[in-house]
């Protein structure tokens, strides 16, 4: 029996004493004062009963989706086959049973195609069914109605739910054809309902379907909320797109996929397979462990399987443990979704940072809800991070602390804009786990322009100014320092940021080489802490007009001078020790240290090698040694004398002392 479970049924119980007692309150109420206030009492107890019994959520909170779909008649031709439509059926059966989801979709007016609910199999159901209205028949694009009418009742922040909102649209804010209108319209989206969305903690995350978007007004939204935004070029796109933005804003516990191969472990209760194909193909095929074959038009009752012209979905309930197999191409966007008892928690991982920023990540293994810290249980346990960014892969494992059952690993962000790939797989011997996710990588939060300076008296400036929608300007700091030609530096610190700032770097008439080195420290627009080390700042100045270095000119010329009276001596070196080889007389040697003793003591003075003070250390060394054995064996000679000396005078006492005894 699971927490759940027996939770119920512990709460199940309870209930019934209370009301027992509650009842006989009643009776004795109804006796004293009459049946009214006894009526009340107990509609007042049934209206508490009335209130669900929930047993205690795990760590990982439940999703709130809200999915808006712009309508609009340019789809006709961003869209012409309507791929919206697989695309948005594709989510809304990813989507986990037990969140909360609901679909928009906008053009002049707004329209809610699902209403706000439960995840169940009723509302995927629906949501498929409705997917089907979609069209491109709107006059405009009413993206602000469409974002004020979905979140109506996002007013305040929520602590038992992550919030996200998926905006796809071709367009520009349009809503009348008078250009003010829609002027004053996006200044709305942007000064009252972005502002009222972002206190409530709500990630919006915002795909453009055409060059025609405003792109600048979804990047905003995005970044101030610290979602994904991603411009798509061709419908065709769509669909892998949703899954991306899907796994950020609803992640998801996976099967590692290798070569269409996973394994089912007994803790899984249903898994639901997303298996992409080209356009037209066969529908893909499952081989179970039983090498039972499971096709689209199979009759079991605990398959569901749905079908689009690019991709199928398929959901089975209670699979066969062991291992699976995927008869369809190799796709690294195919996906293993499974609900277990088994999961993953996995702390928050921003969708946005900065060049060469931290990043802290930290996974927690669930069972039933609750974490597992069994030493036996996570020793077995192997986690490691799988990254891909600028086309170089690394894999790296996470560290394990057994007390708090945590695995984590800290990491740094790329030095230049792109997208980090993260797949985390956790491996036992009974069990597999993955969890994917992508970071989006800006550049540099402080963008630097650089004027140089060609008057001796007047600094070199370089202006400062910060890239507004992804940093929170009060909250930044920059320190660091200059370095100069002569390697001397200056300090520089920056806390004040109403105007632009700038440095003014000291301009050396002689120029040469400057570095400016910068950290940043603040908060994302979201009020996630950061530290980052910006781009080296690095430039070279050219000396000054009617610069003559007049004392270093001089010092230059001296220098090469000895250099060639050093090289012409050598010139015997090279003949004579020939010589002294084809000659193996002593006396000839003899003869010609004789005839040239100048030359060698040129040679040998510039040539003196270092005394060799470990030798001479050696012998000292053992010289001391040899004069202590010395003095001790003469030590022993004295005394062994003195100790014959004193015998010989006792022996002459004692004969003294007889001879005296003897007398008398």
């Amino acid at each position: 029996m699971g927490l759940f479970e027996s939770t119920l049924q512990v709460g199940a119980q309870v209930t019934k004493k209370l009301f027992l007692k509650v009842m006989i309150r009643c009776r004795e109420k109804a006796r004293v004062s009459g049946s009214f206030k006894a009526a009340n009492l107990l509609i007042a107890f049934l209206a508490v009963l009335s209130v669900p019994v929930f047993a205690q959520q795990g760590p990982q909170k439940p999703s709130d989706v809200r999915l808006l779909i712009d309508i609009s008649g340019s789809m006709k031709q961003n869209d012409p086959n309507n791929l919206r439509i697989p695309a948005l059926r594709m989510v809304t059966n990813l989507m986990p049973k037990g969140s909360e989801a609901g679909v928009w979709a906008f053009g002049r007016y707004v329209n809610m195609l699902v209403p706000i609910k439960t995840v169940d199999q009723q509302w995927q159901d629906s949501a498929s069914a409705a997917a089907g209205k979609i069209n491109s028949a709107g006059l405009f694009t009413n993206i602000g109605d469409a974002m004020a009418k979905s979140s109506w009742d996002w007013n305040r922040p929520s602590d038992s739910e992550t919030r996200s909102m998926i905006l796809l649209t071709d367009g520009m804010v349009d809503i009348s054809k008078d250009a003010a209108k829609n002027a004053a319209e996006r200044k709305r989206i942007l000064q009252d309902i972005l502002p009222r969305l972002k206190a409530a903690g709500v990630t919006i995350h915002t795909i453009a379907l055409s060059e025609q978007a405003d792109k600048e007004l979804l990047q905003t939204l995005s970044n101030q909320t610290d979602g994904w935004f991603q411009a798509v070029s061709n419908a065709d796109e769509l669909q892998k797109v949703f899954l991306k933005i899907f796994e950020q804003a609803t992640p998801r516990d996976s099967l590692p996929l290798e070569n269409n191969q996973f394994k089912v472990d007994n803790s899984i209760e249903e898994m639901t397979l997303l298996v992409f194909r080209e356009a037209g193909s066969q529908k893909a095929e499952l081989i179970a462990p039983t090498a039972e074959t499971i096709r689209s038009d199979s009759s079991r009752g605990n398959v569901r399987w749905f079908s689009s012209n690019t991709y199928d979905l398929v959901t089975i309930t209670n699979p066969q443990p062991g291992d699976w197999q995927i008869n369809a191409a190799i796709d690294p966007d195919n996906r293993v979704m499974v609900v277990s008892k088994l999961g993953l928690k996995v702390d928050d991982v921003p969708n946005n940072v900065l060049a060469k920023e931290q990043i802290n990540y930290q996974v927690q293994l669930l069972e039933e809800g609750k974490v597992i810290t069994k030493p036996d249980f996570l020793d077995l346990v192997d986690a490691n991070l799988q990254t891909e960014y600028q086309g170089a892969k690394a894999n790296t494992p996470l560290l394990k602390e057994a007390a708090s059952g945590t695995f984590k690993q800290v990491f740094y962000s790329g030095e230049k804009d792109g997208v980090l790939q993260i797949k985390l797989v956790v491996k036992s011997p009974t069990f597999e786990r993955s969890r994917t996710h992508a970071i989006n990588i800006y550049g540099n939060p402080v963008q630097a322009d650089l004027q140089m300076s060609y008057v001796e008296n007047e600094p070199h400036q370089i202006h400062l100014r910060i890239i507004d929608d992804i940093v929170n300007p009060d909250s930044l700091n920059i320190s660091g320092q200059v370095t100069y030609p002569d390697e001397t530096t200056q300090f520089v610190a920056i806390d004040n940021w109403n105007k632009n700032q700038t440095i003014a770097v000291k301009n050396f008439p002689k120029g040469g080489d400057y570095r400016v080195n910068l950290t940043a420290k603040g908060e994302s627009p979201t009020g996630r802490a950061f530290k980052t080390e910006l781009s080296e700042i690095a430039f070279t100045a050219e000396p000054l007009p009617g610069y003559e270095p007049v004392v270093e000119t001089p010092k230059e010329e001296l220098k090469p001078e000895p250099e060639p009276k050093q090289e012409t001596p050598p010139e015997p070196e090279v003949t004579e020790p020939e010589q002294e080889e084809k000659k193996p007389e002593p006396e000839p040697e003899s003869e010609q240290k004789k005839e040239e003793p100048l030359v060698e003591e040129q040679l040998t003075e510039p040539e003196e090698e270092p005394v060799n003070w470990t030798l001479w250390l050696s012998v000292g060394f053992g010289g001391n040694l040899l004069l202590l054995g010395l003095g001790w064996y003469i030590w022993r000679l004295v005394r062994k004398k003195s100790q014959q000396n004193s015998d010989l005078m006792t022996q002459e006492l004692f004969a003294e002392n007889d001879s005296a005894e003897e007398k008398e």
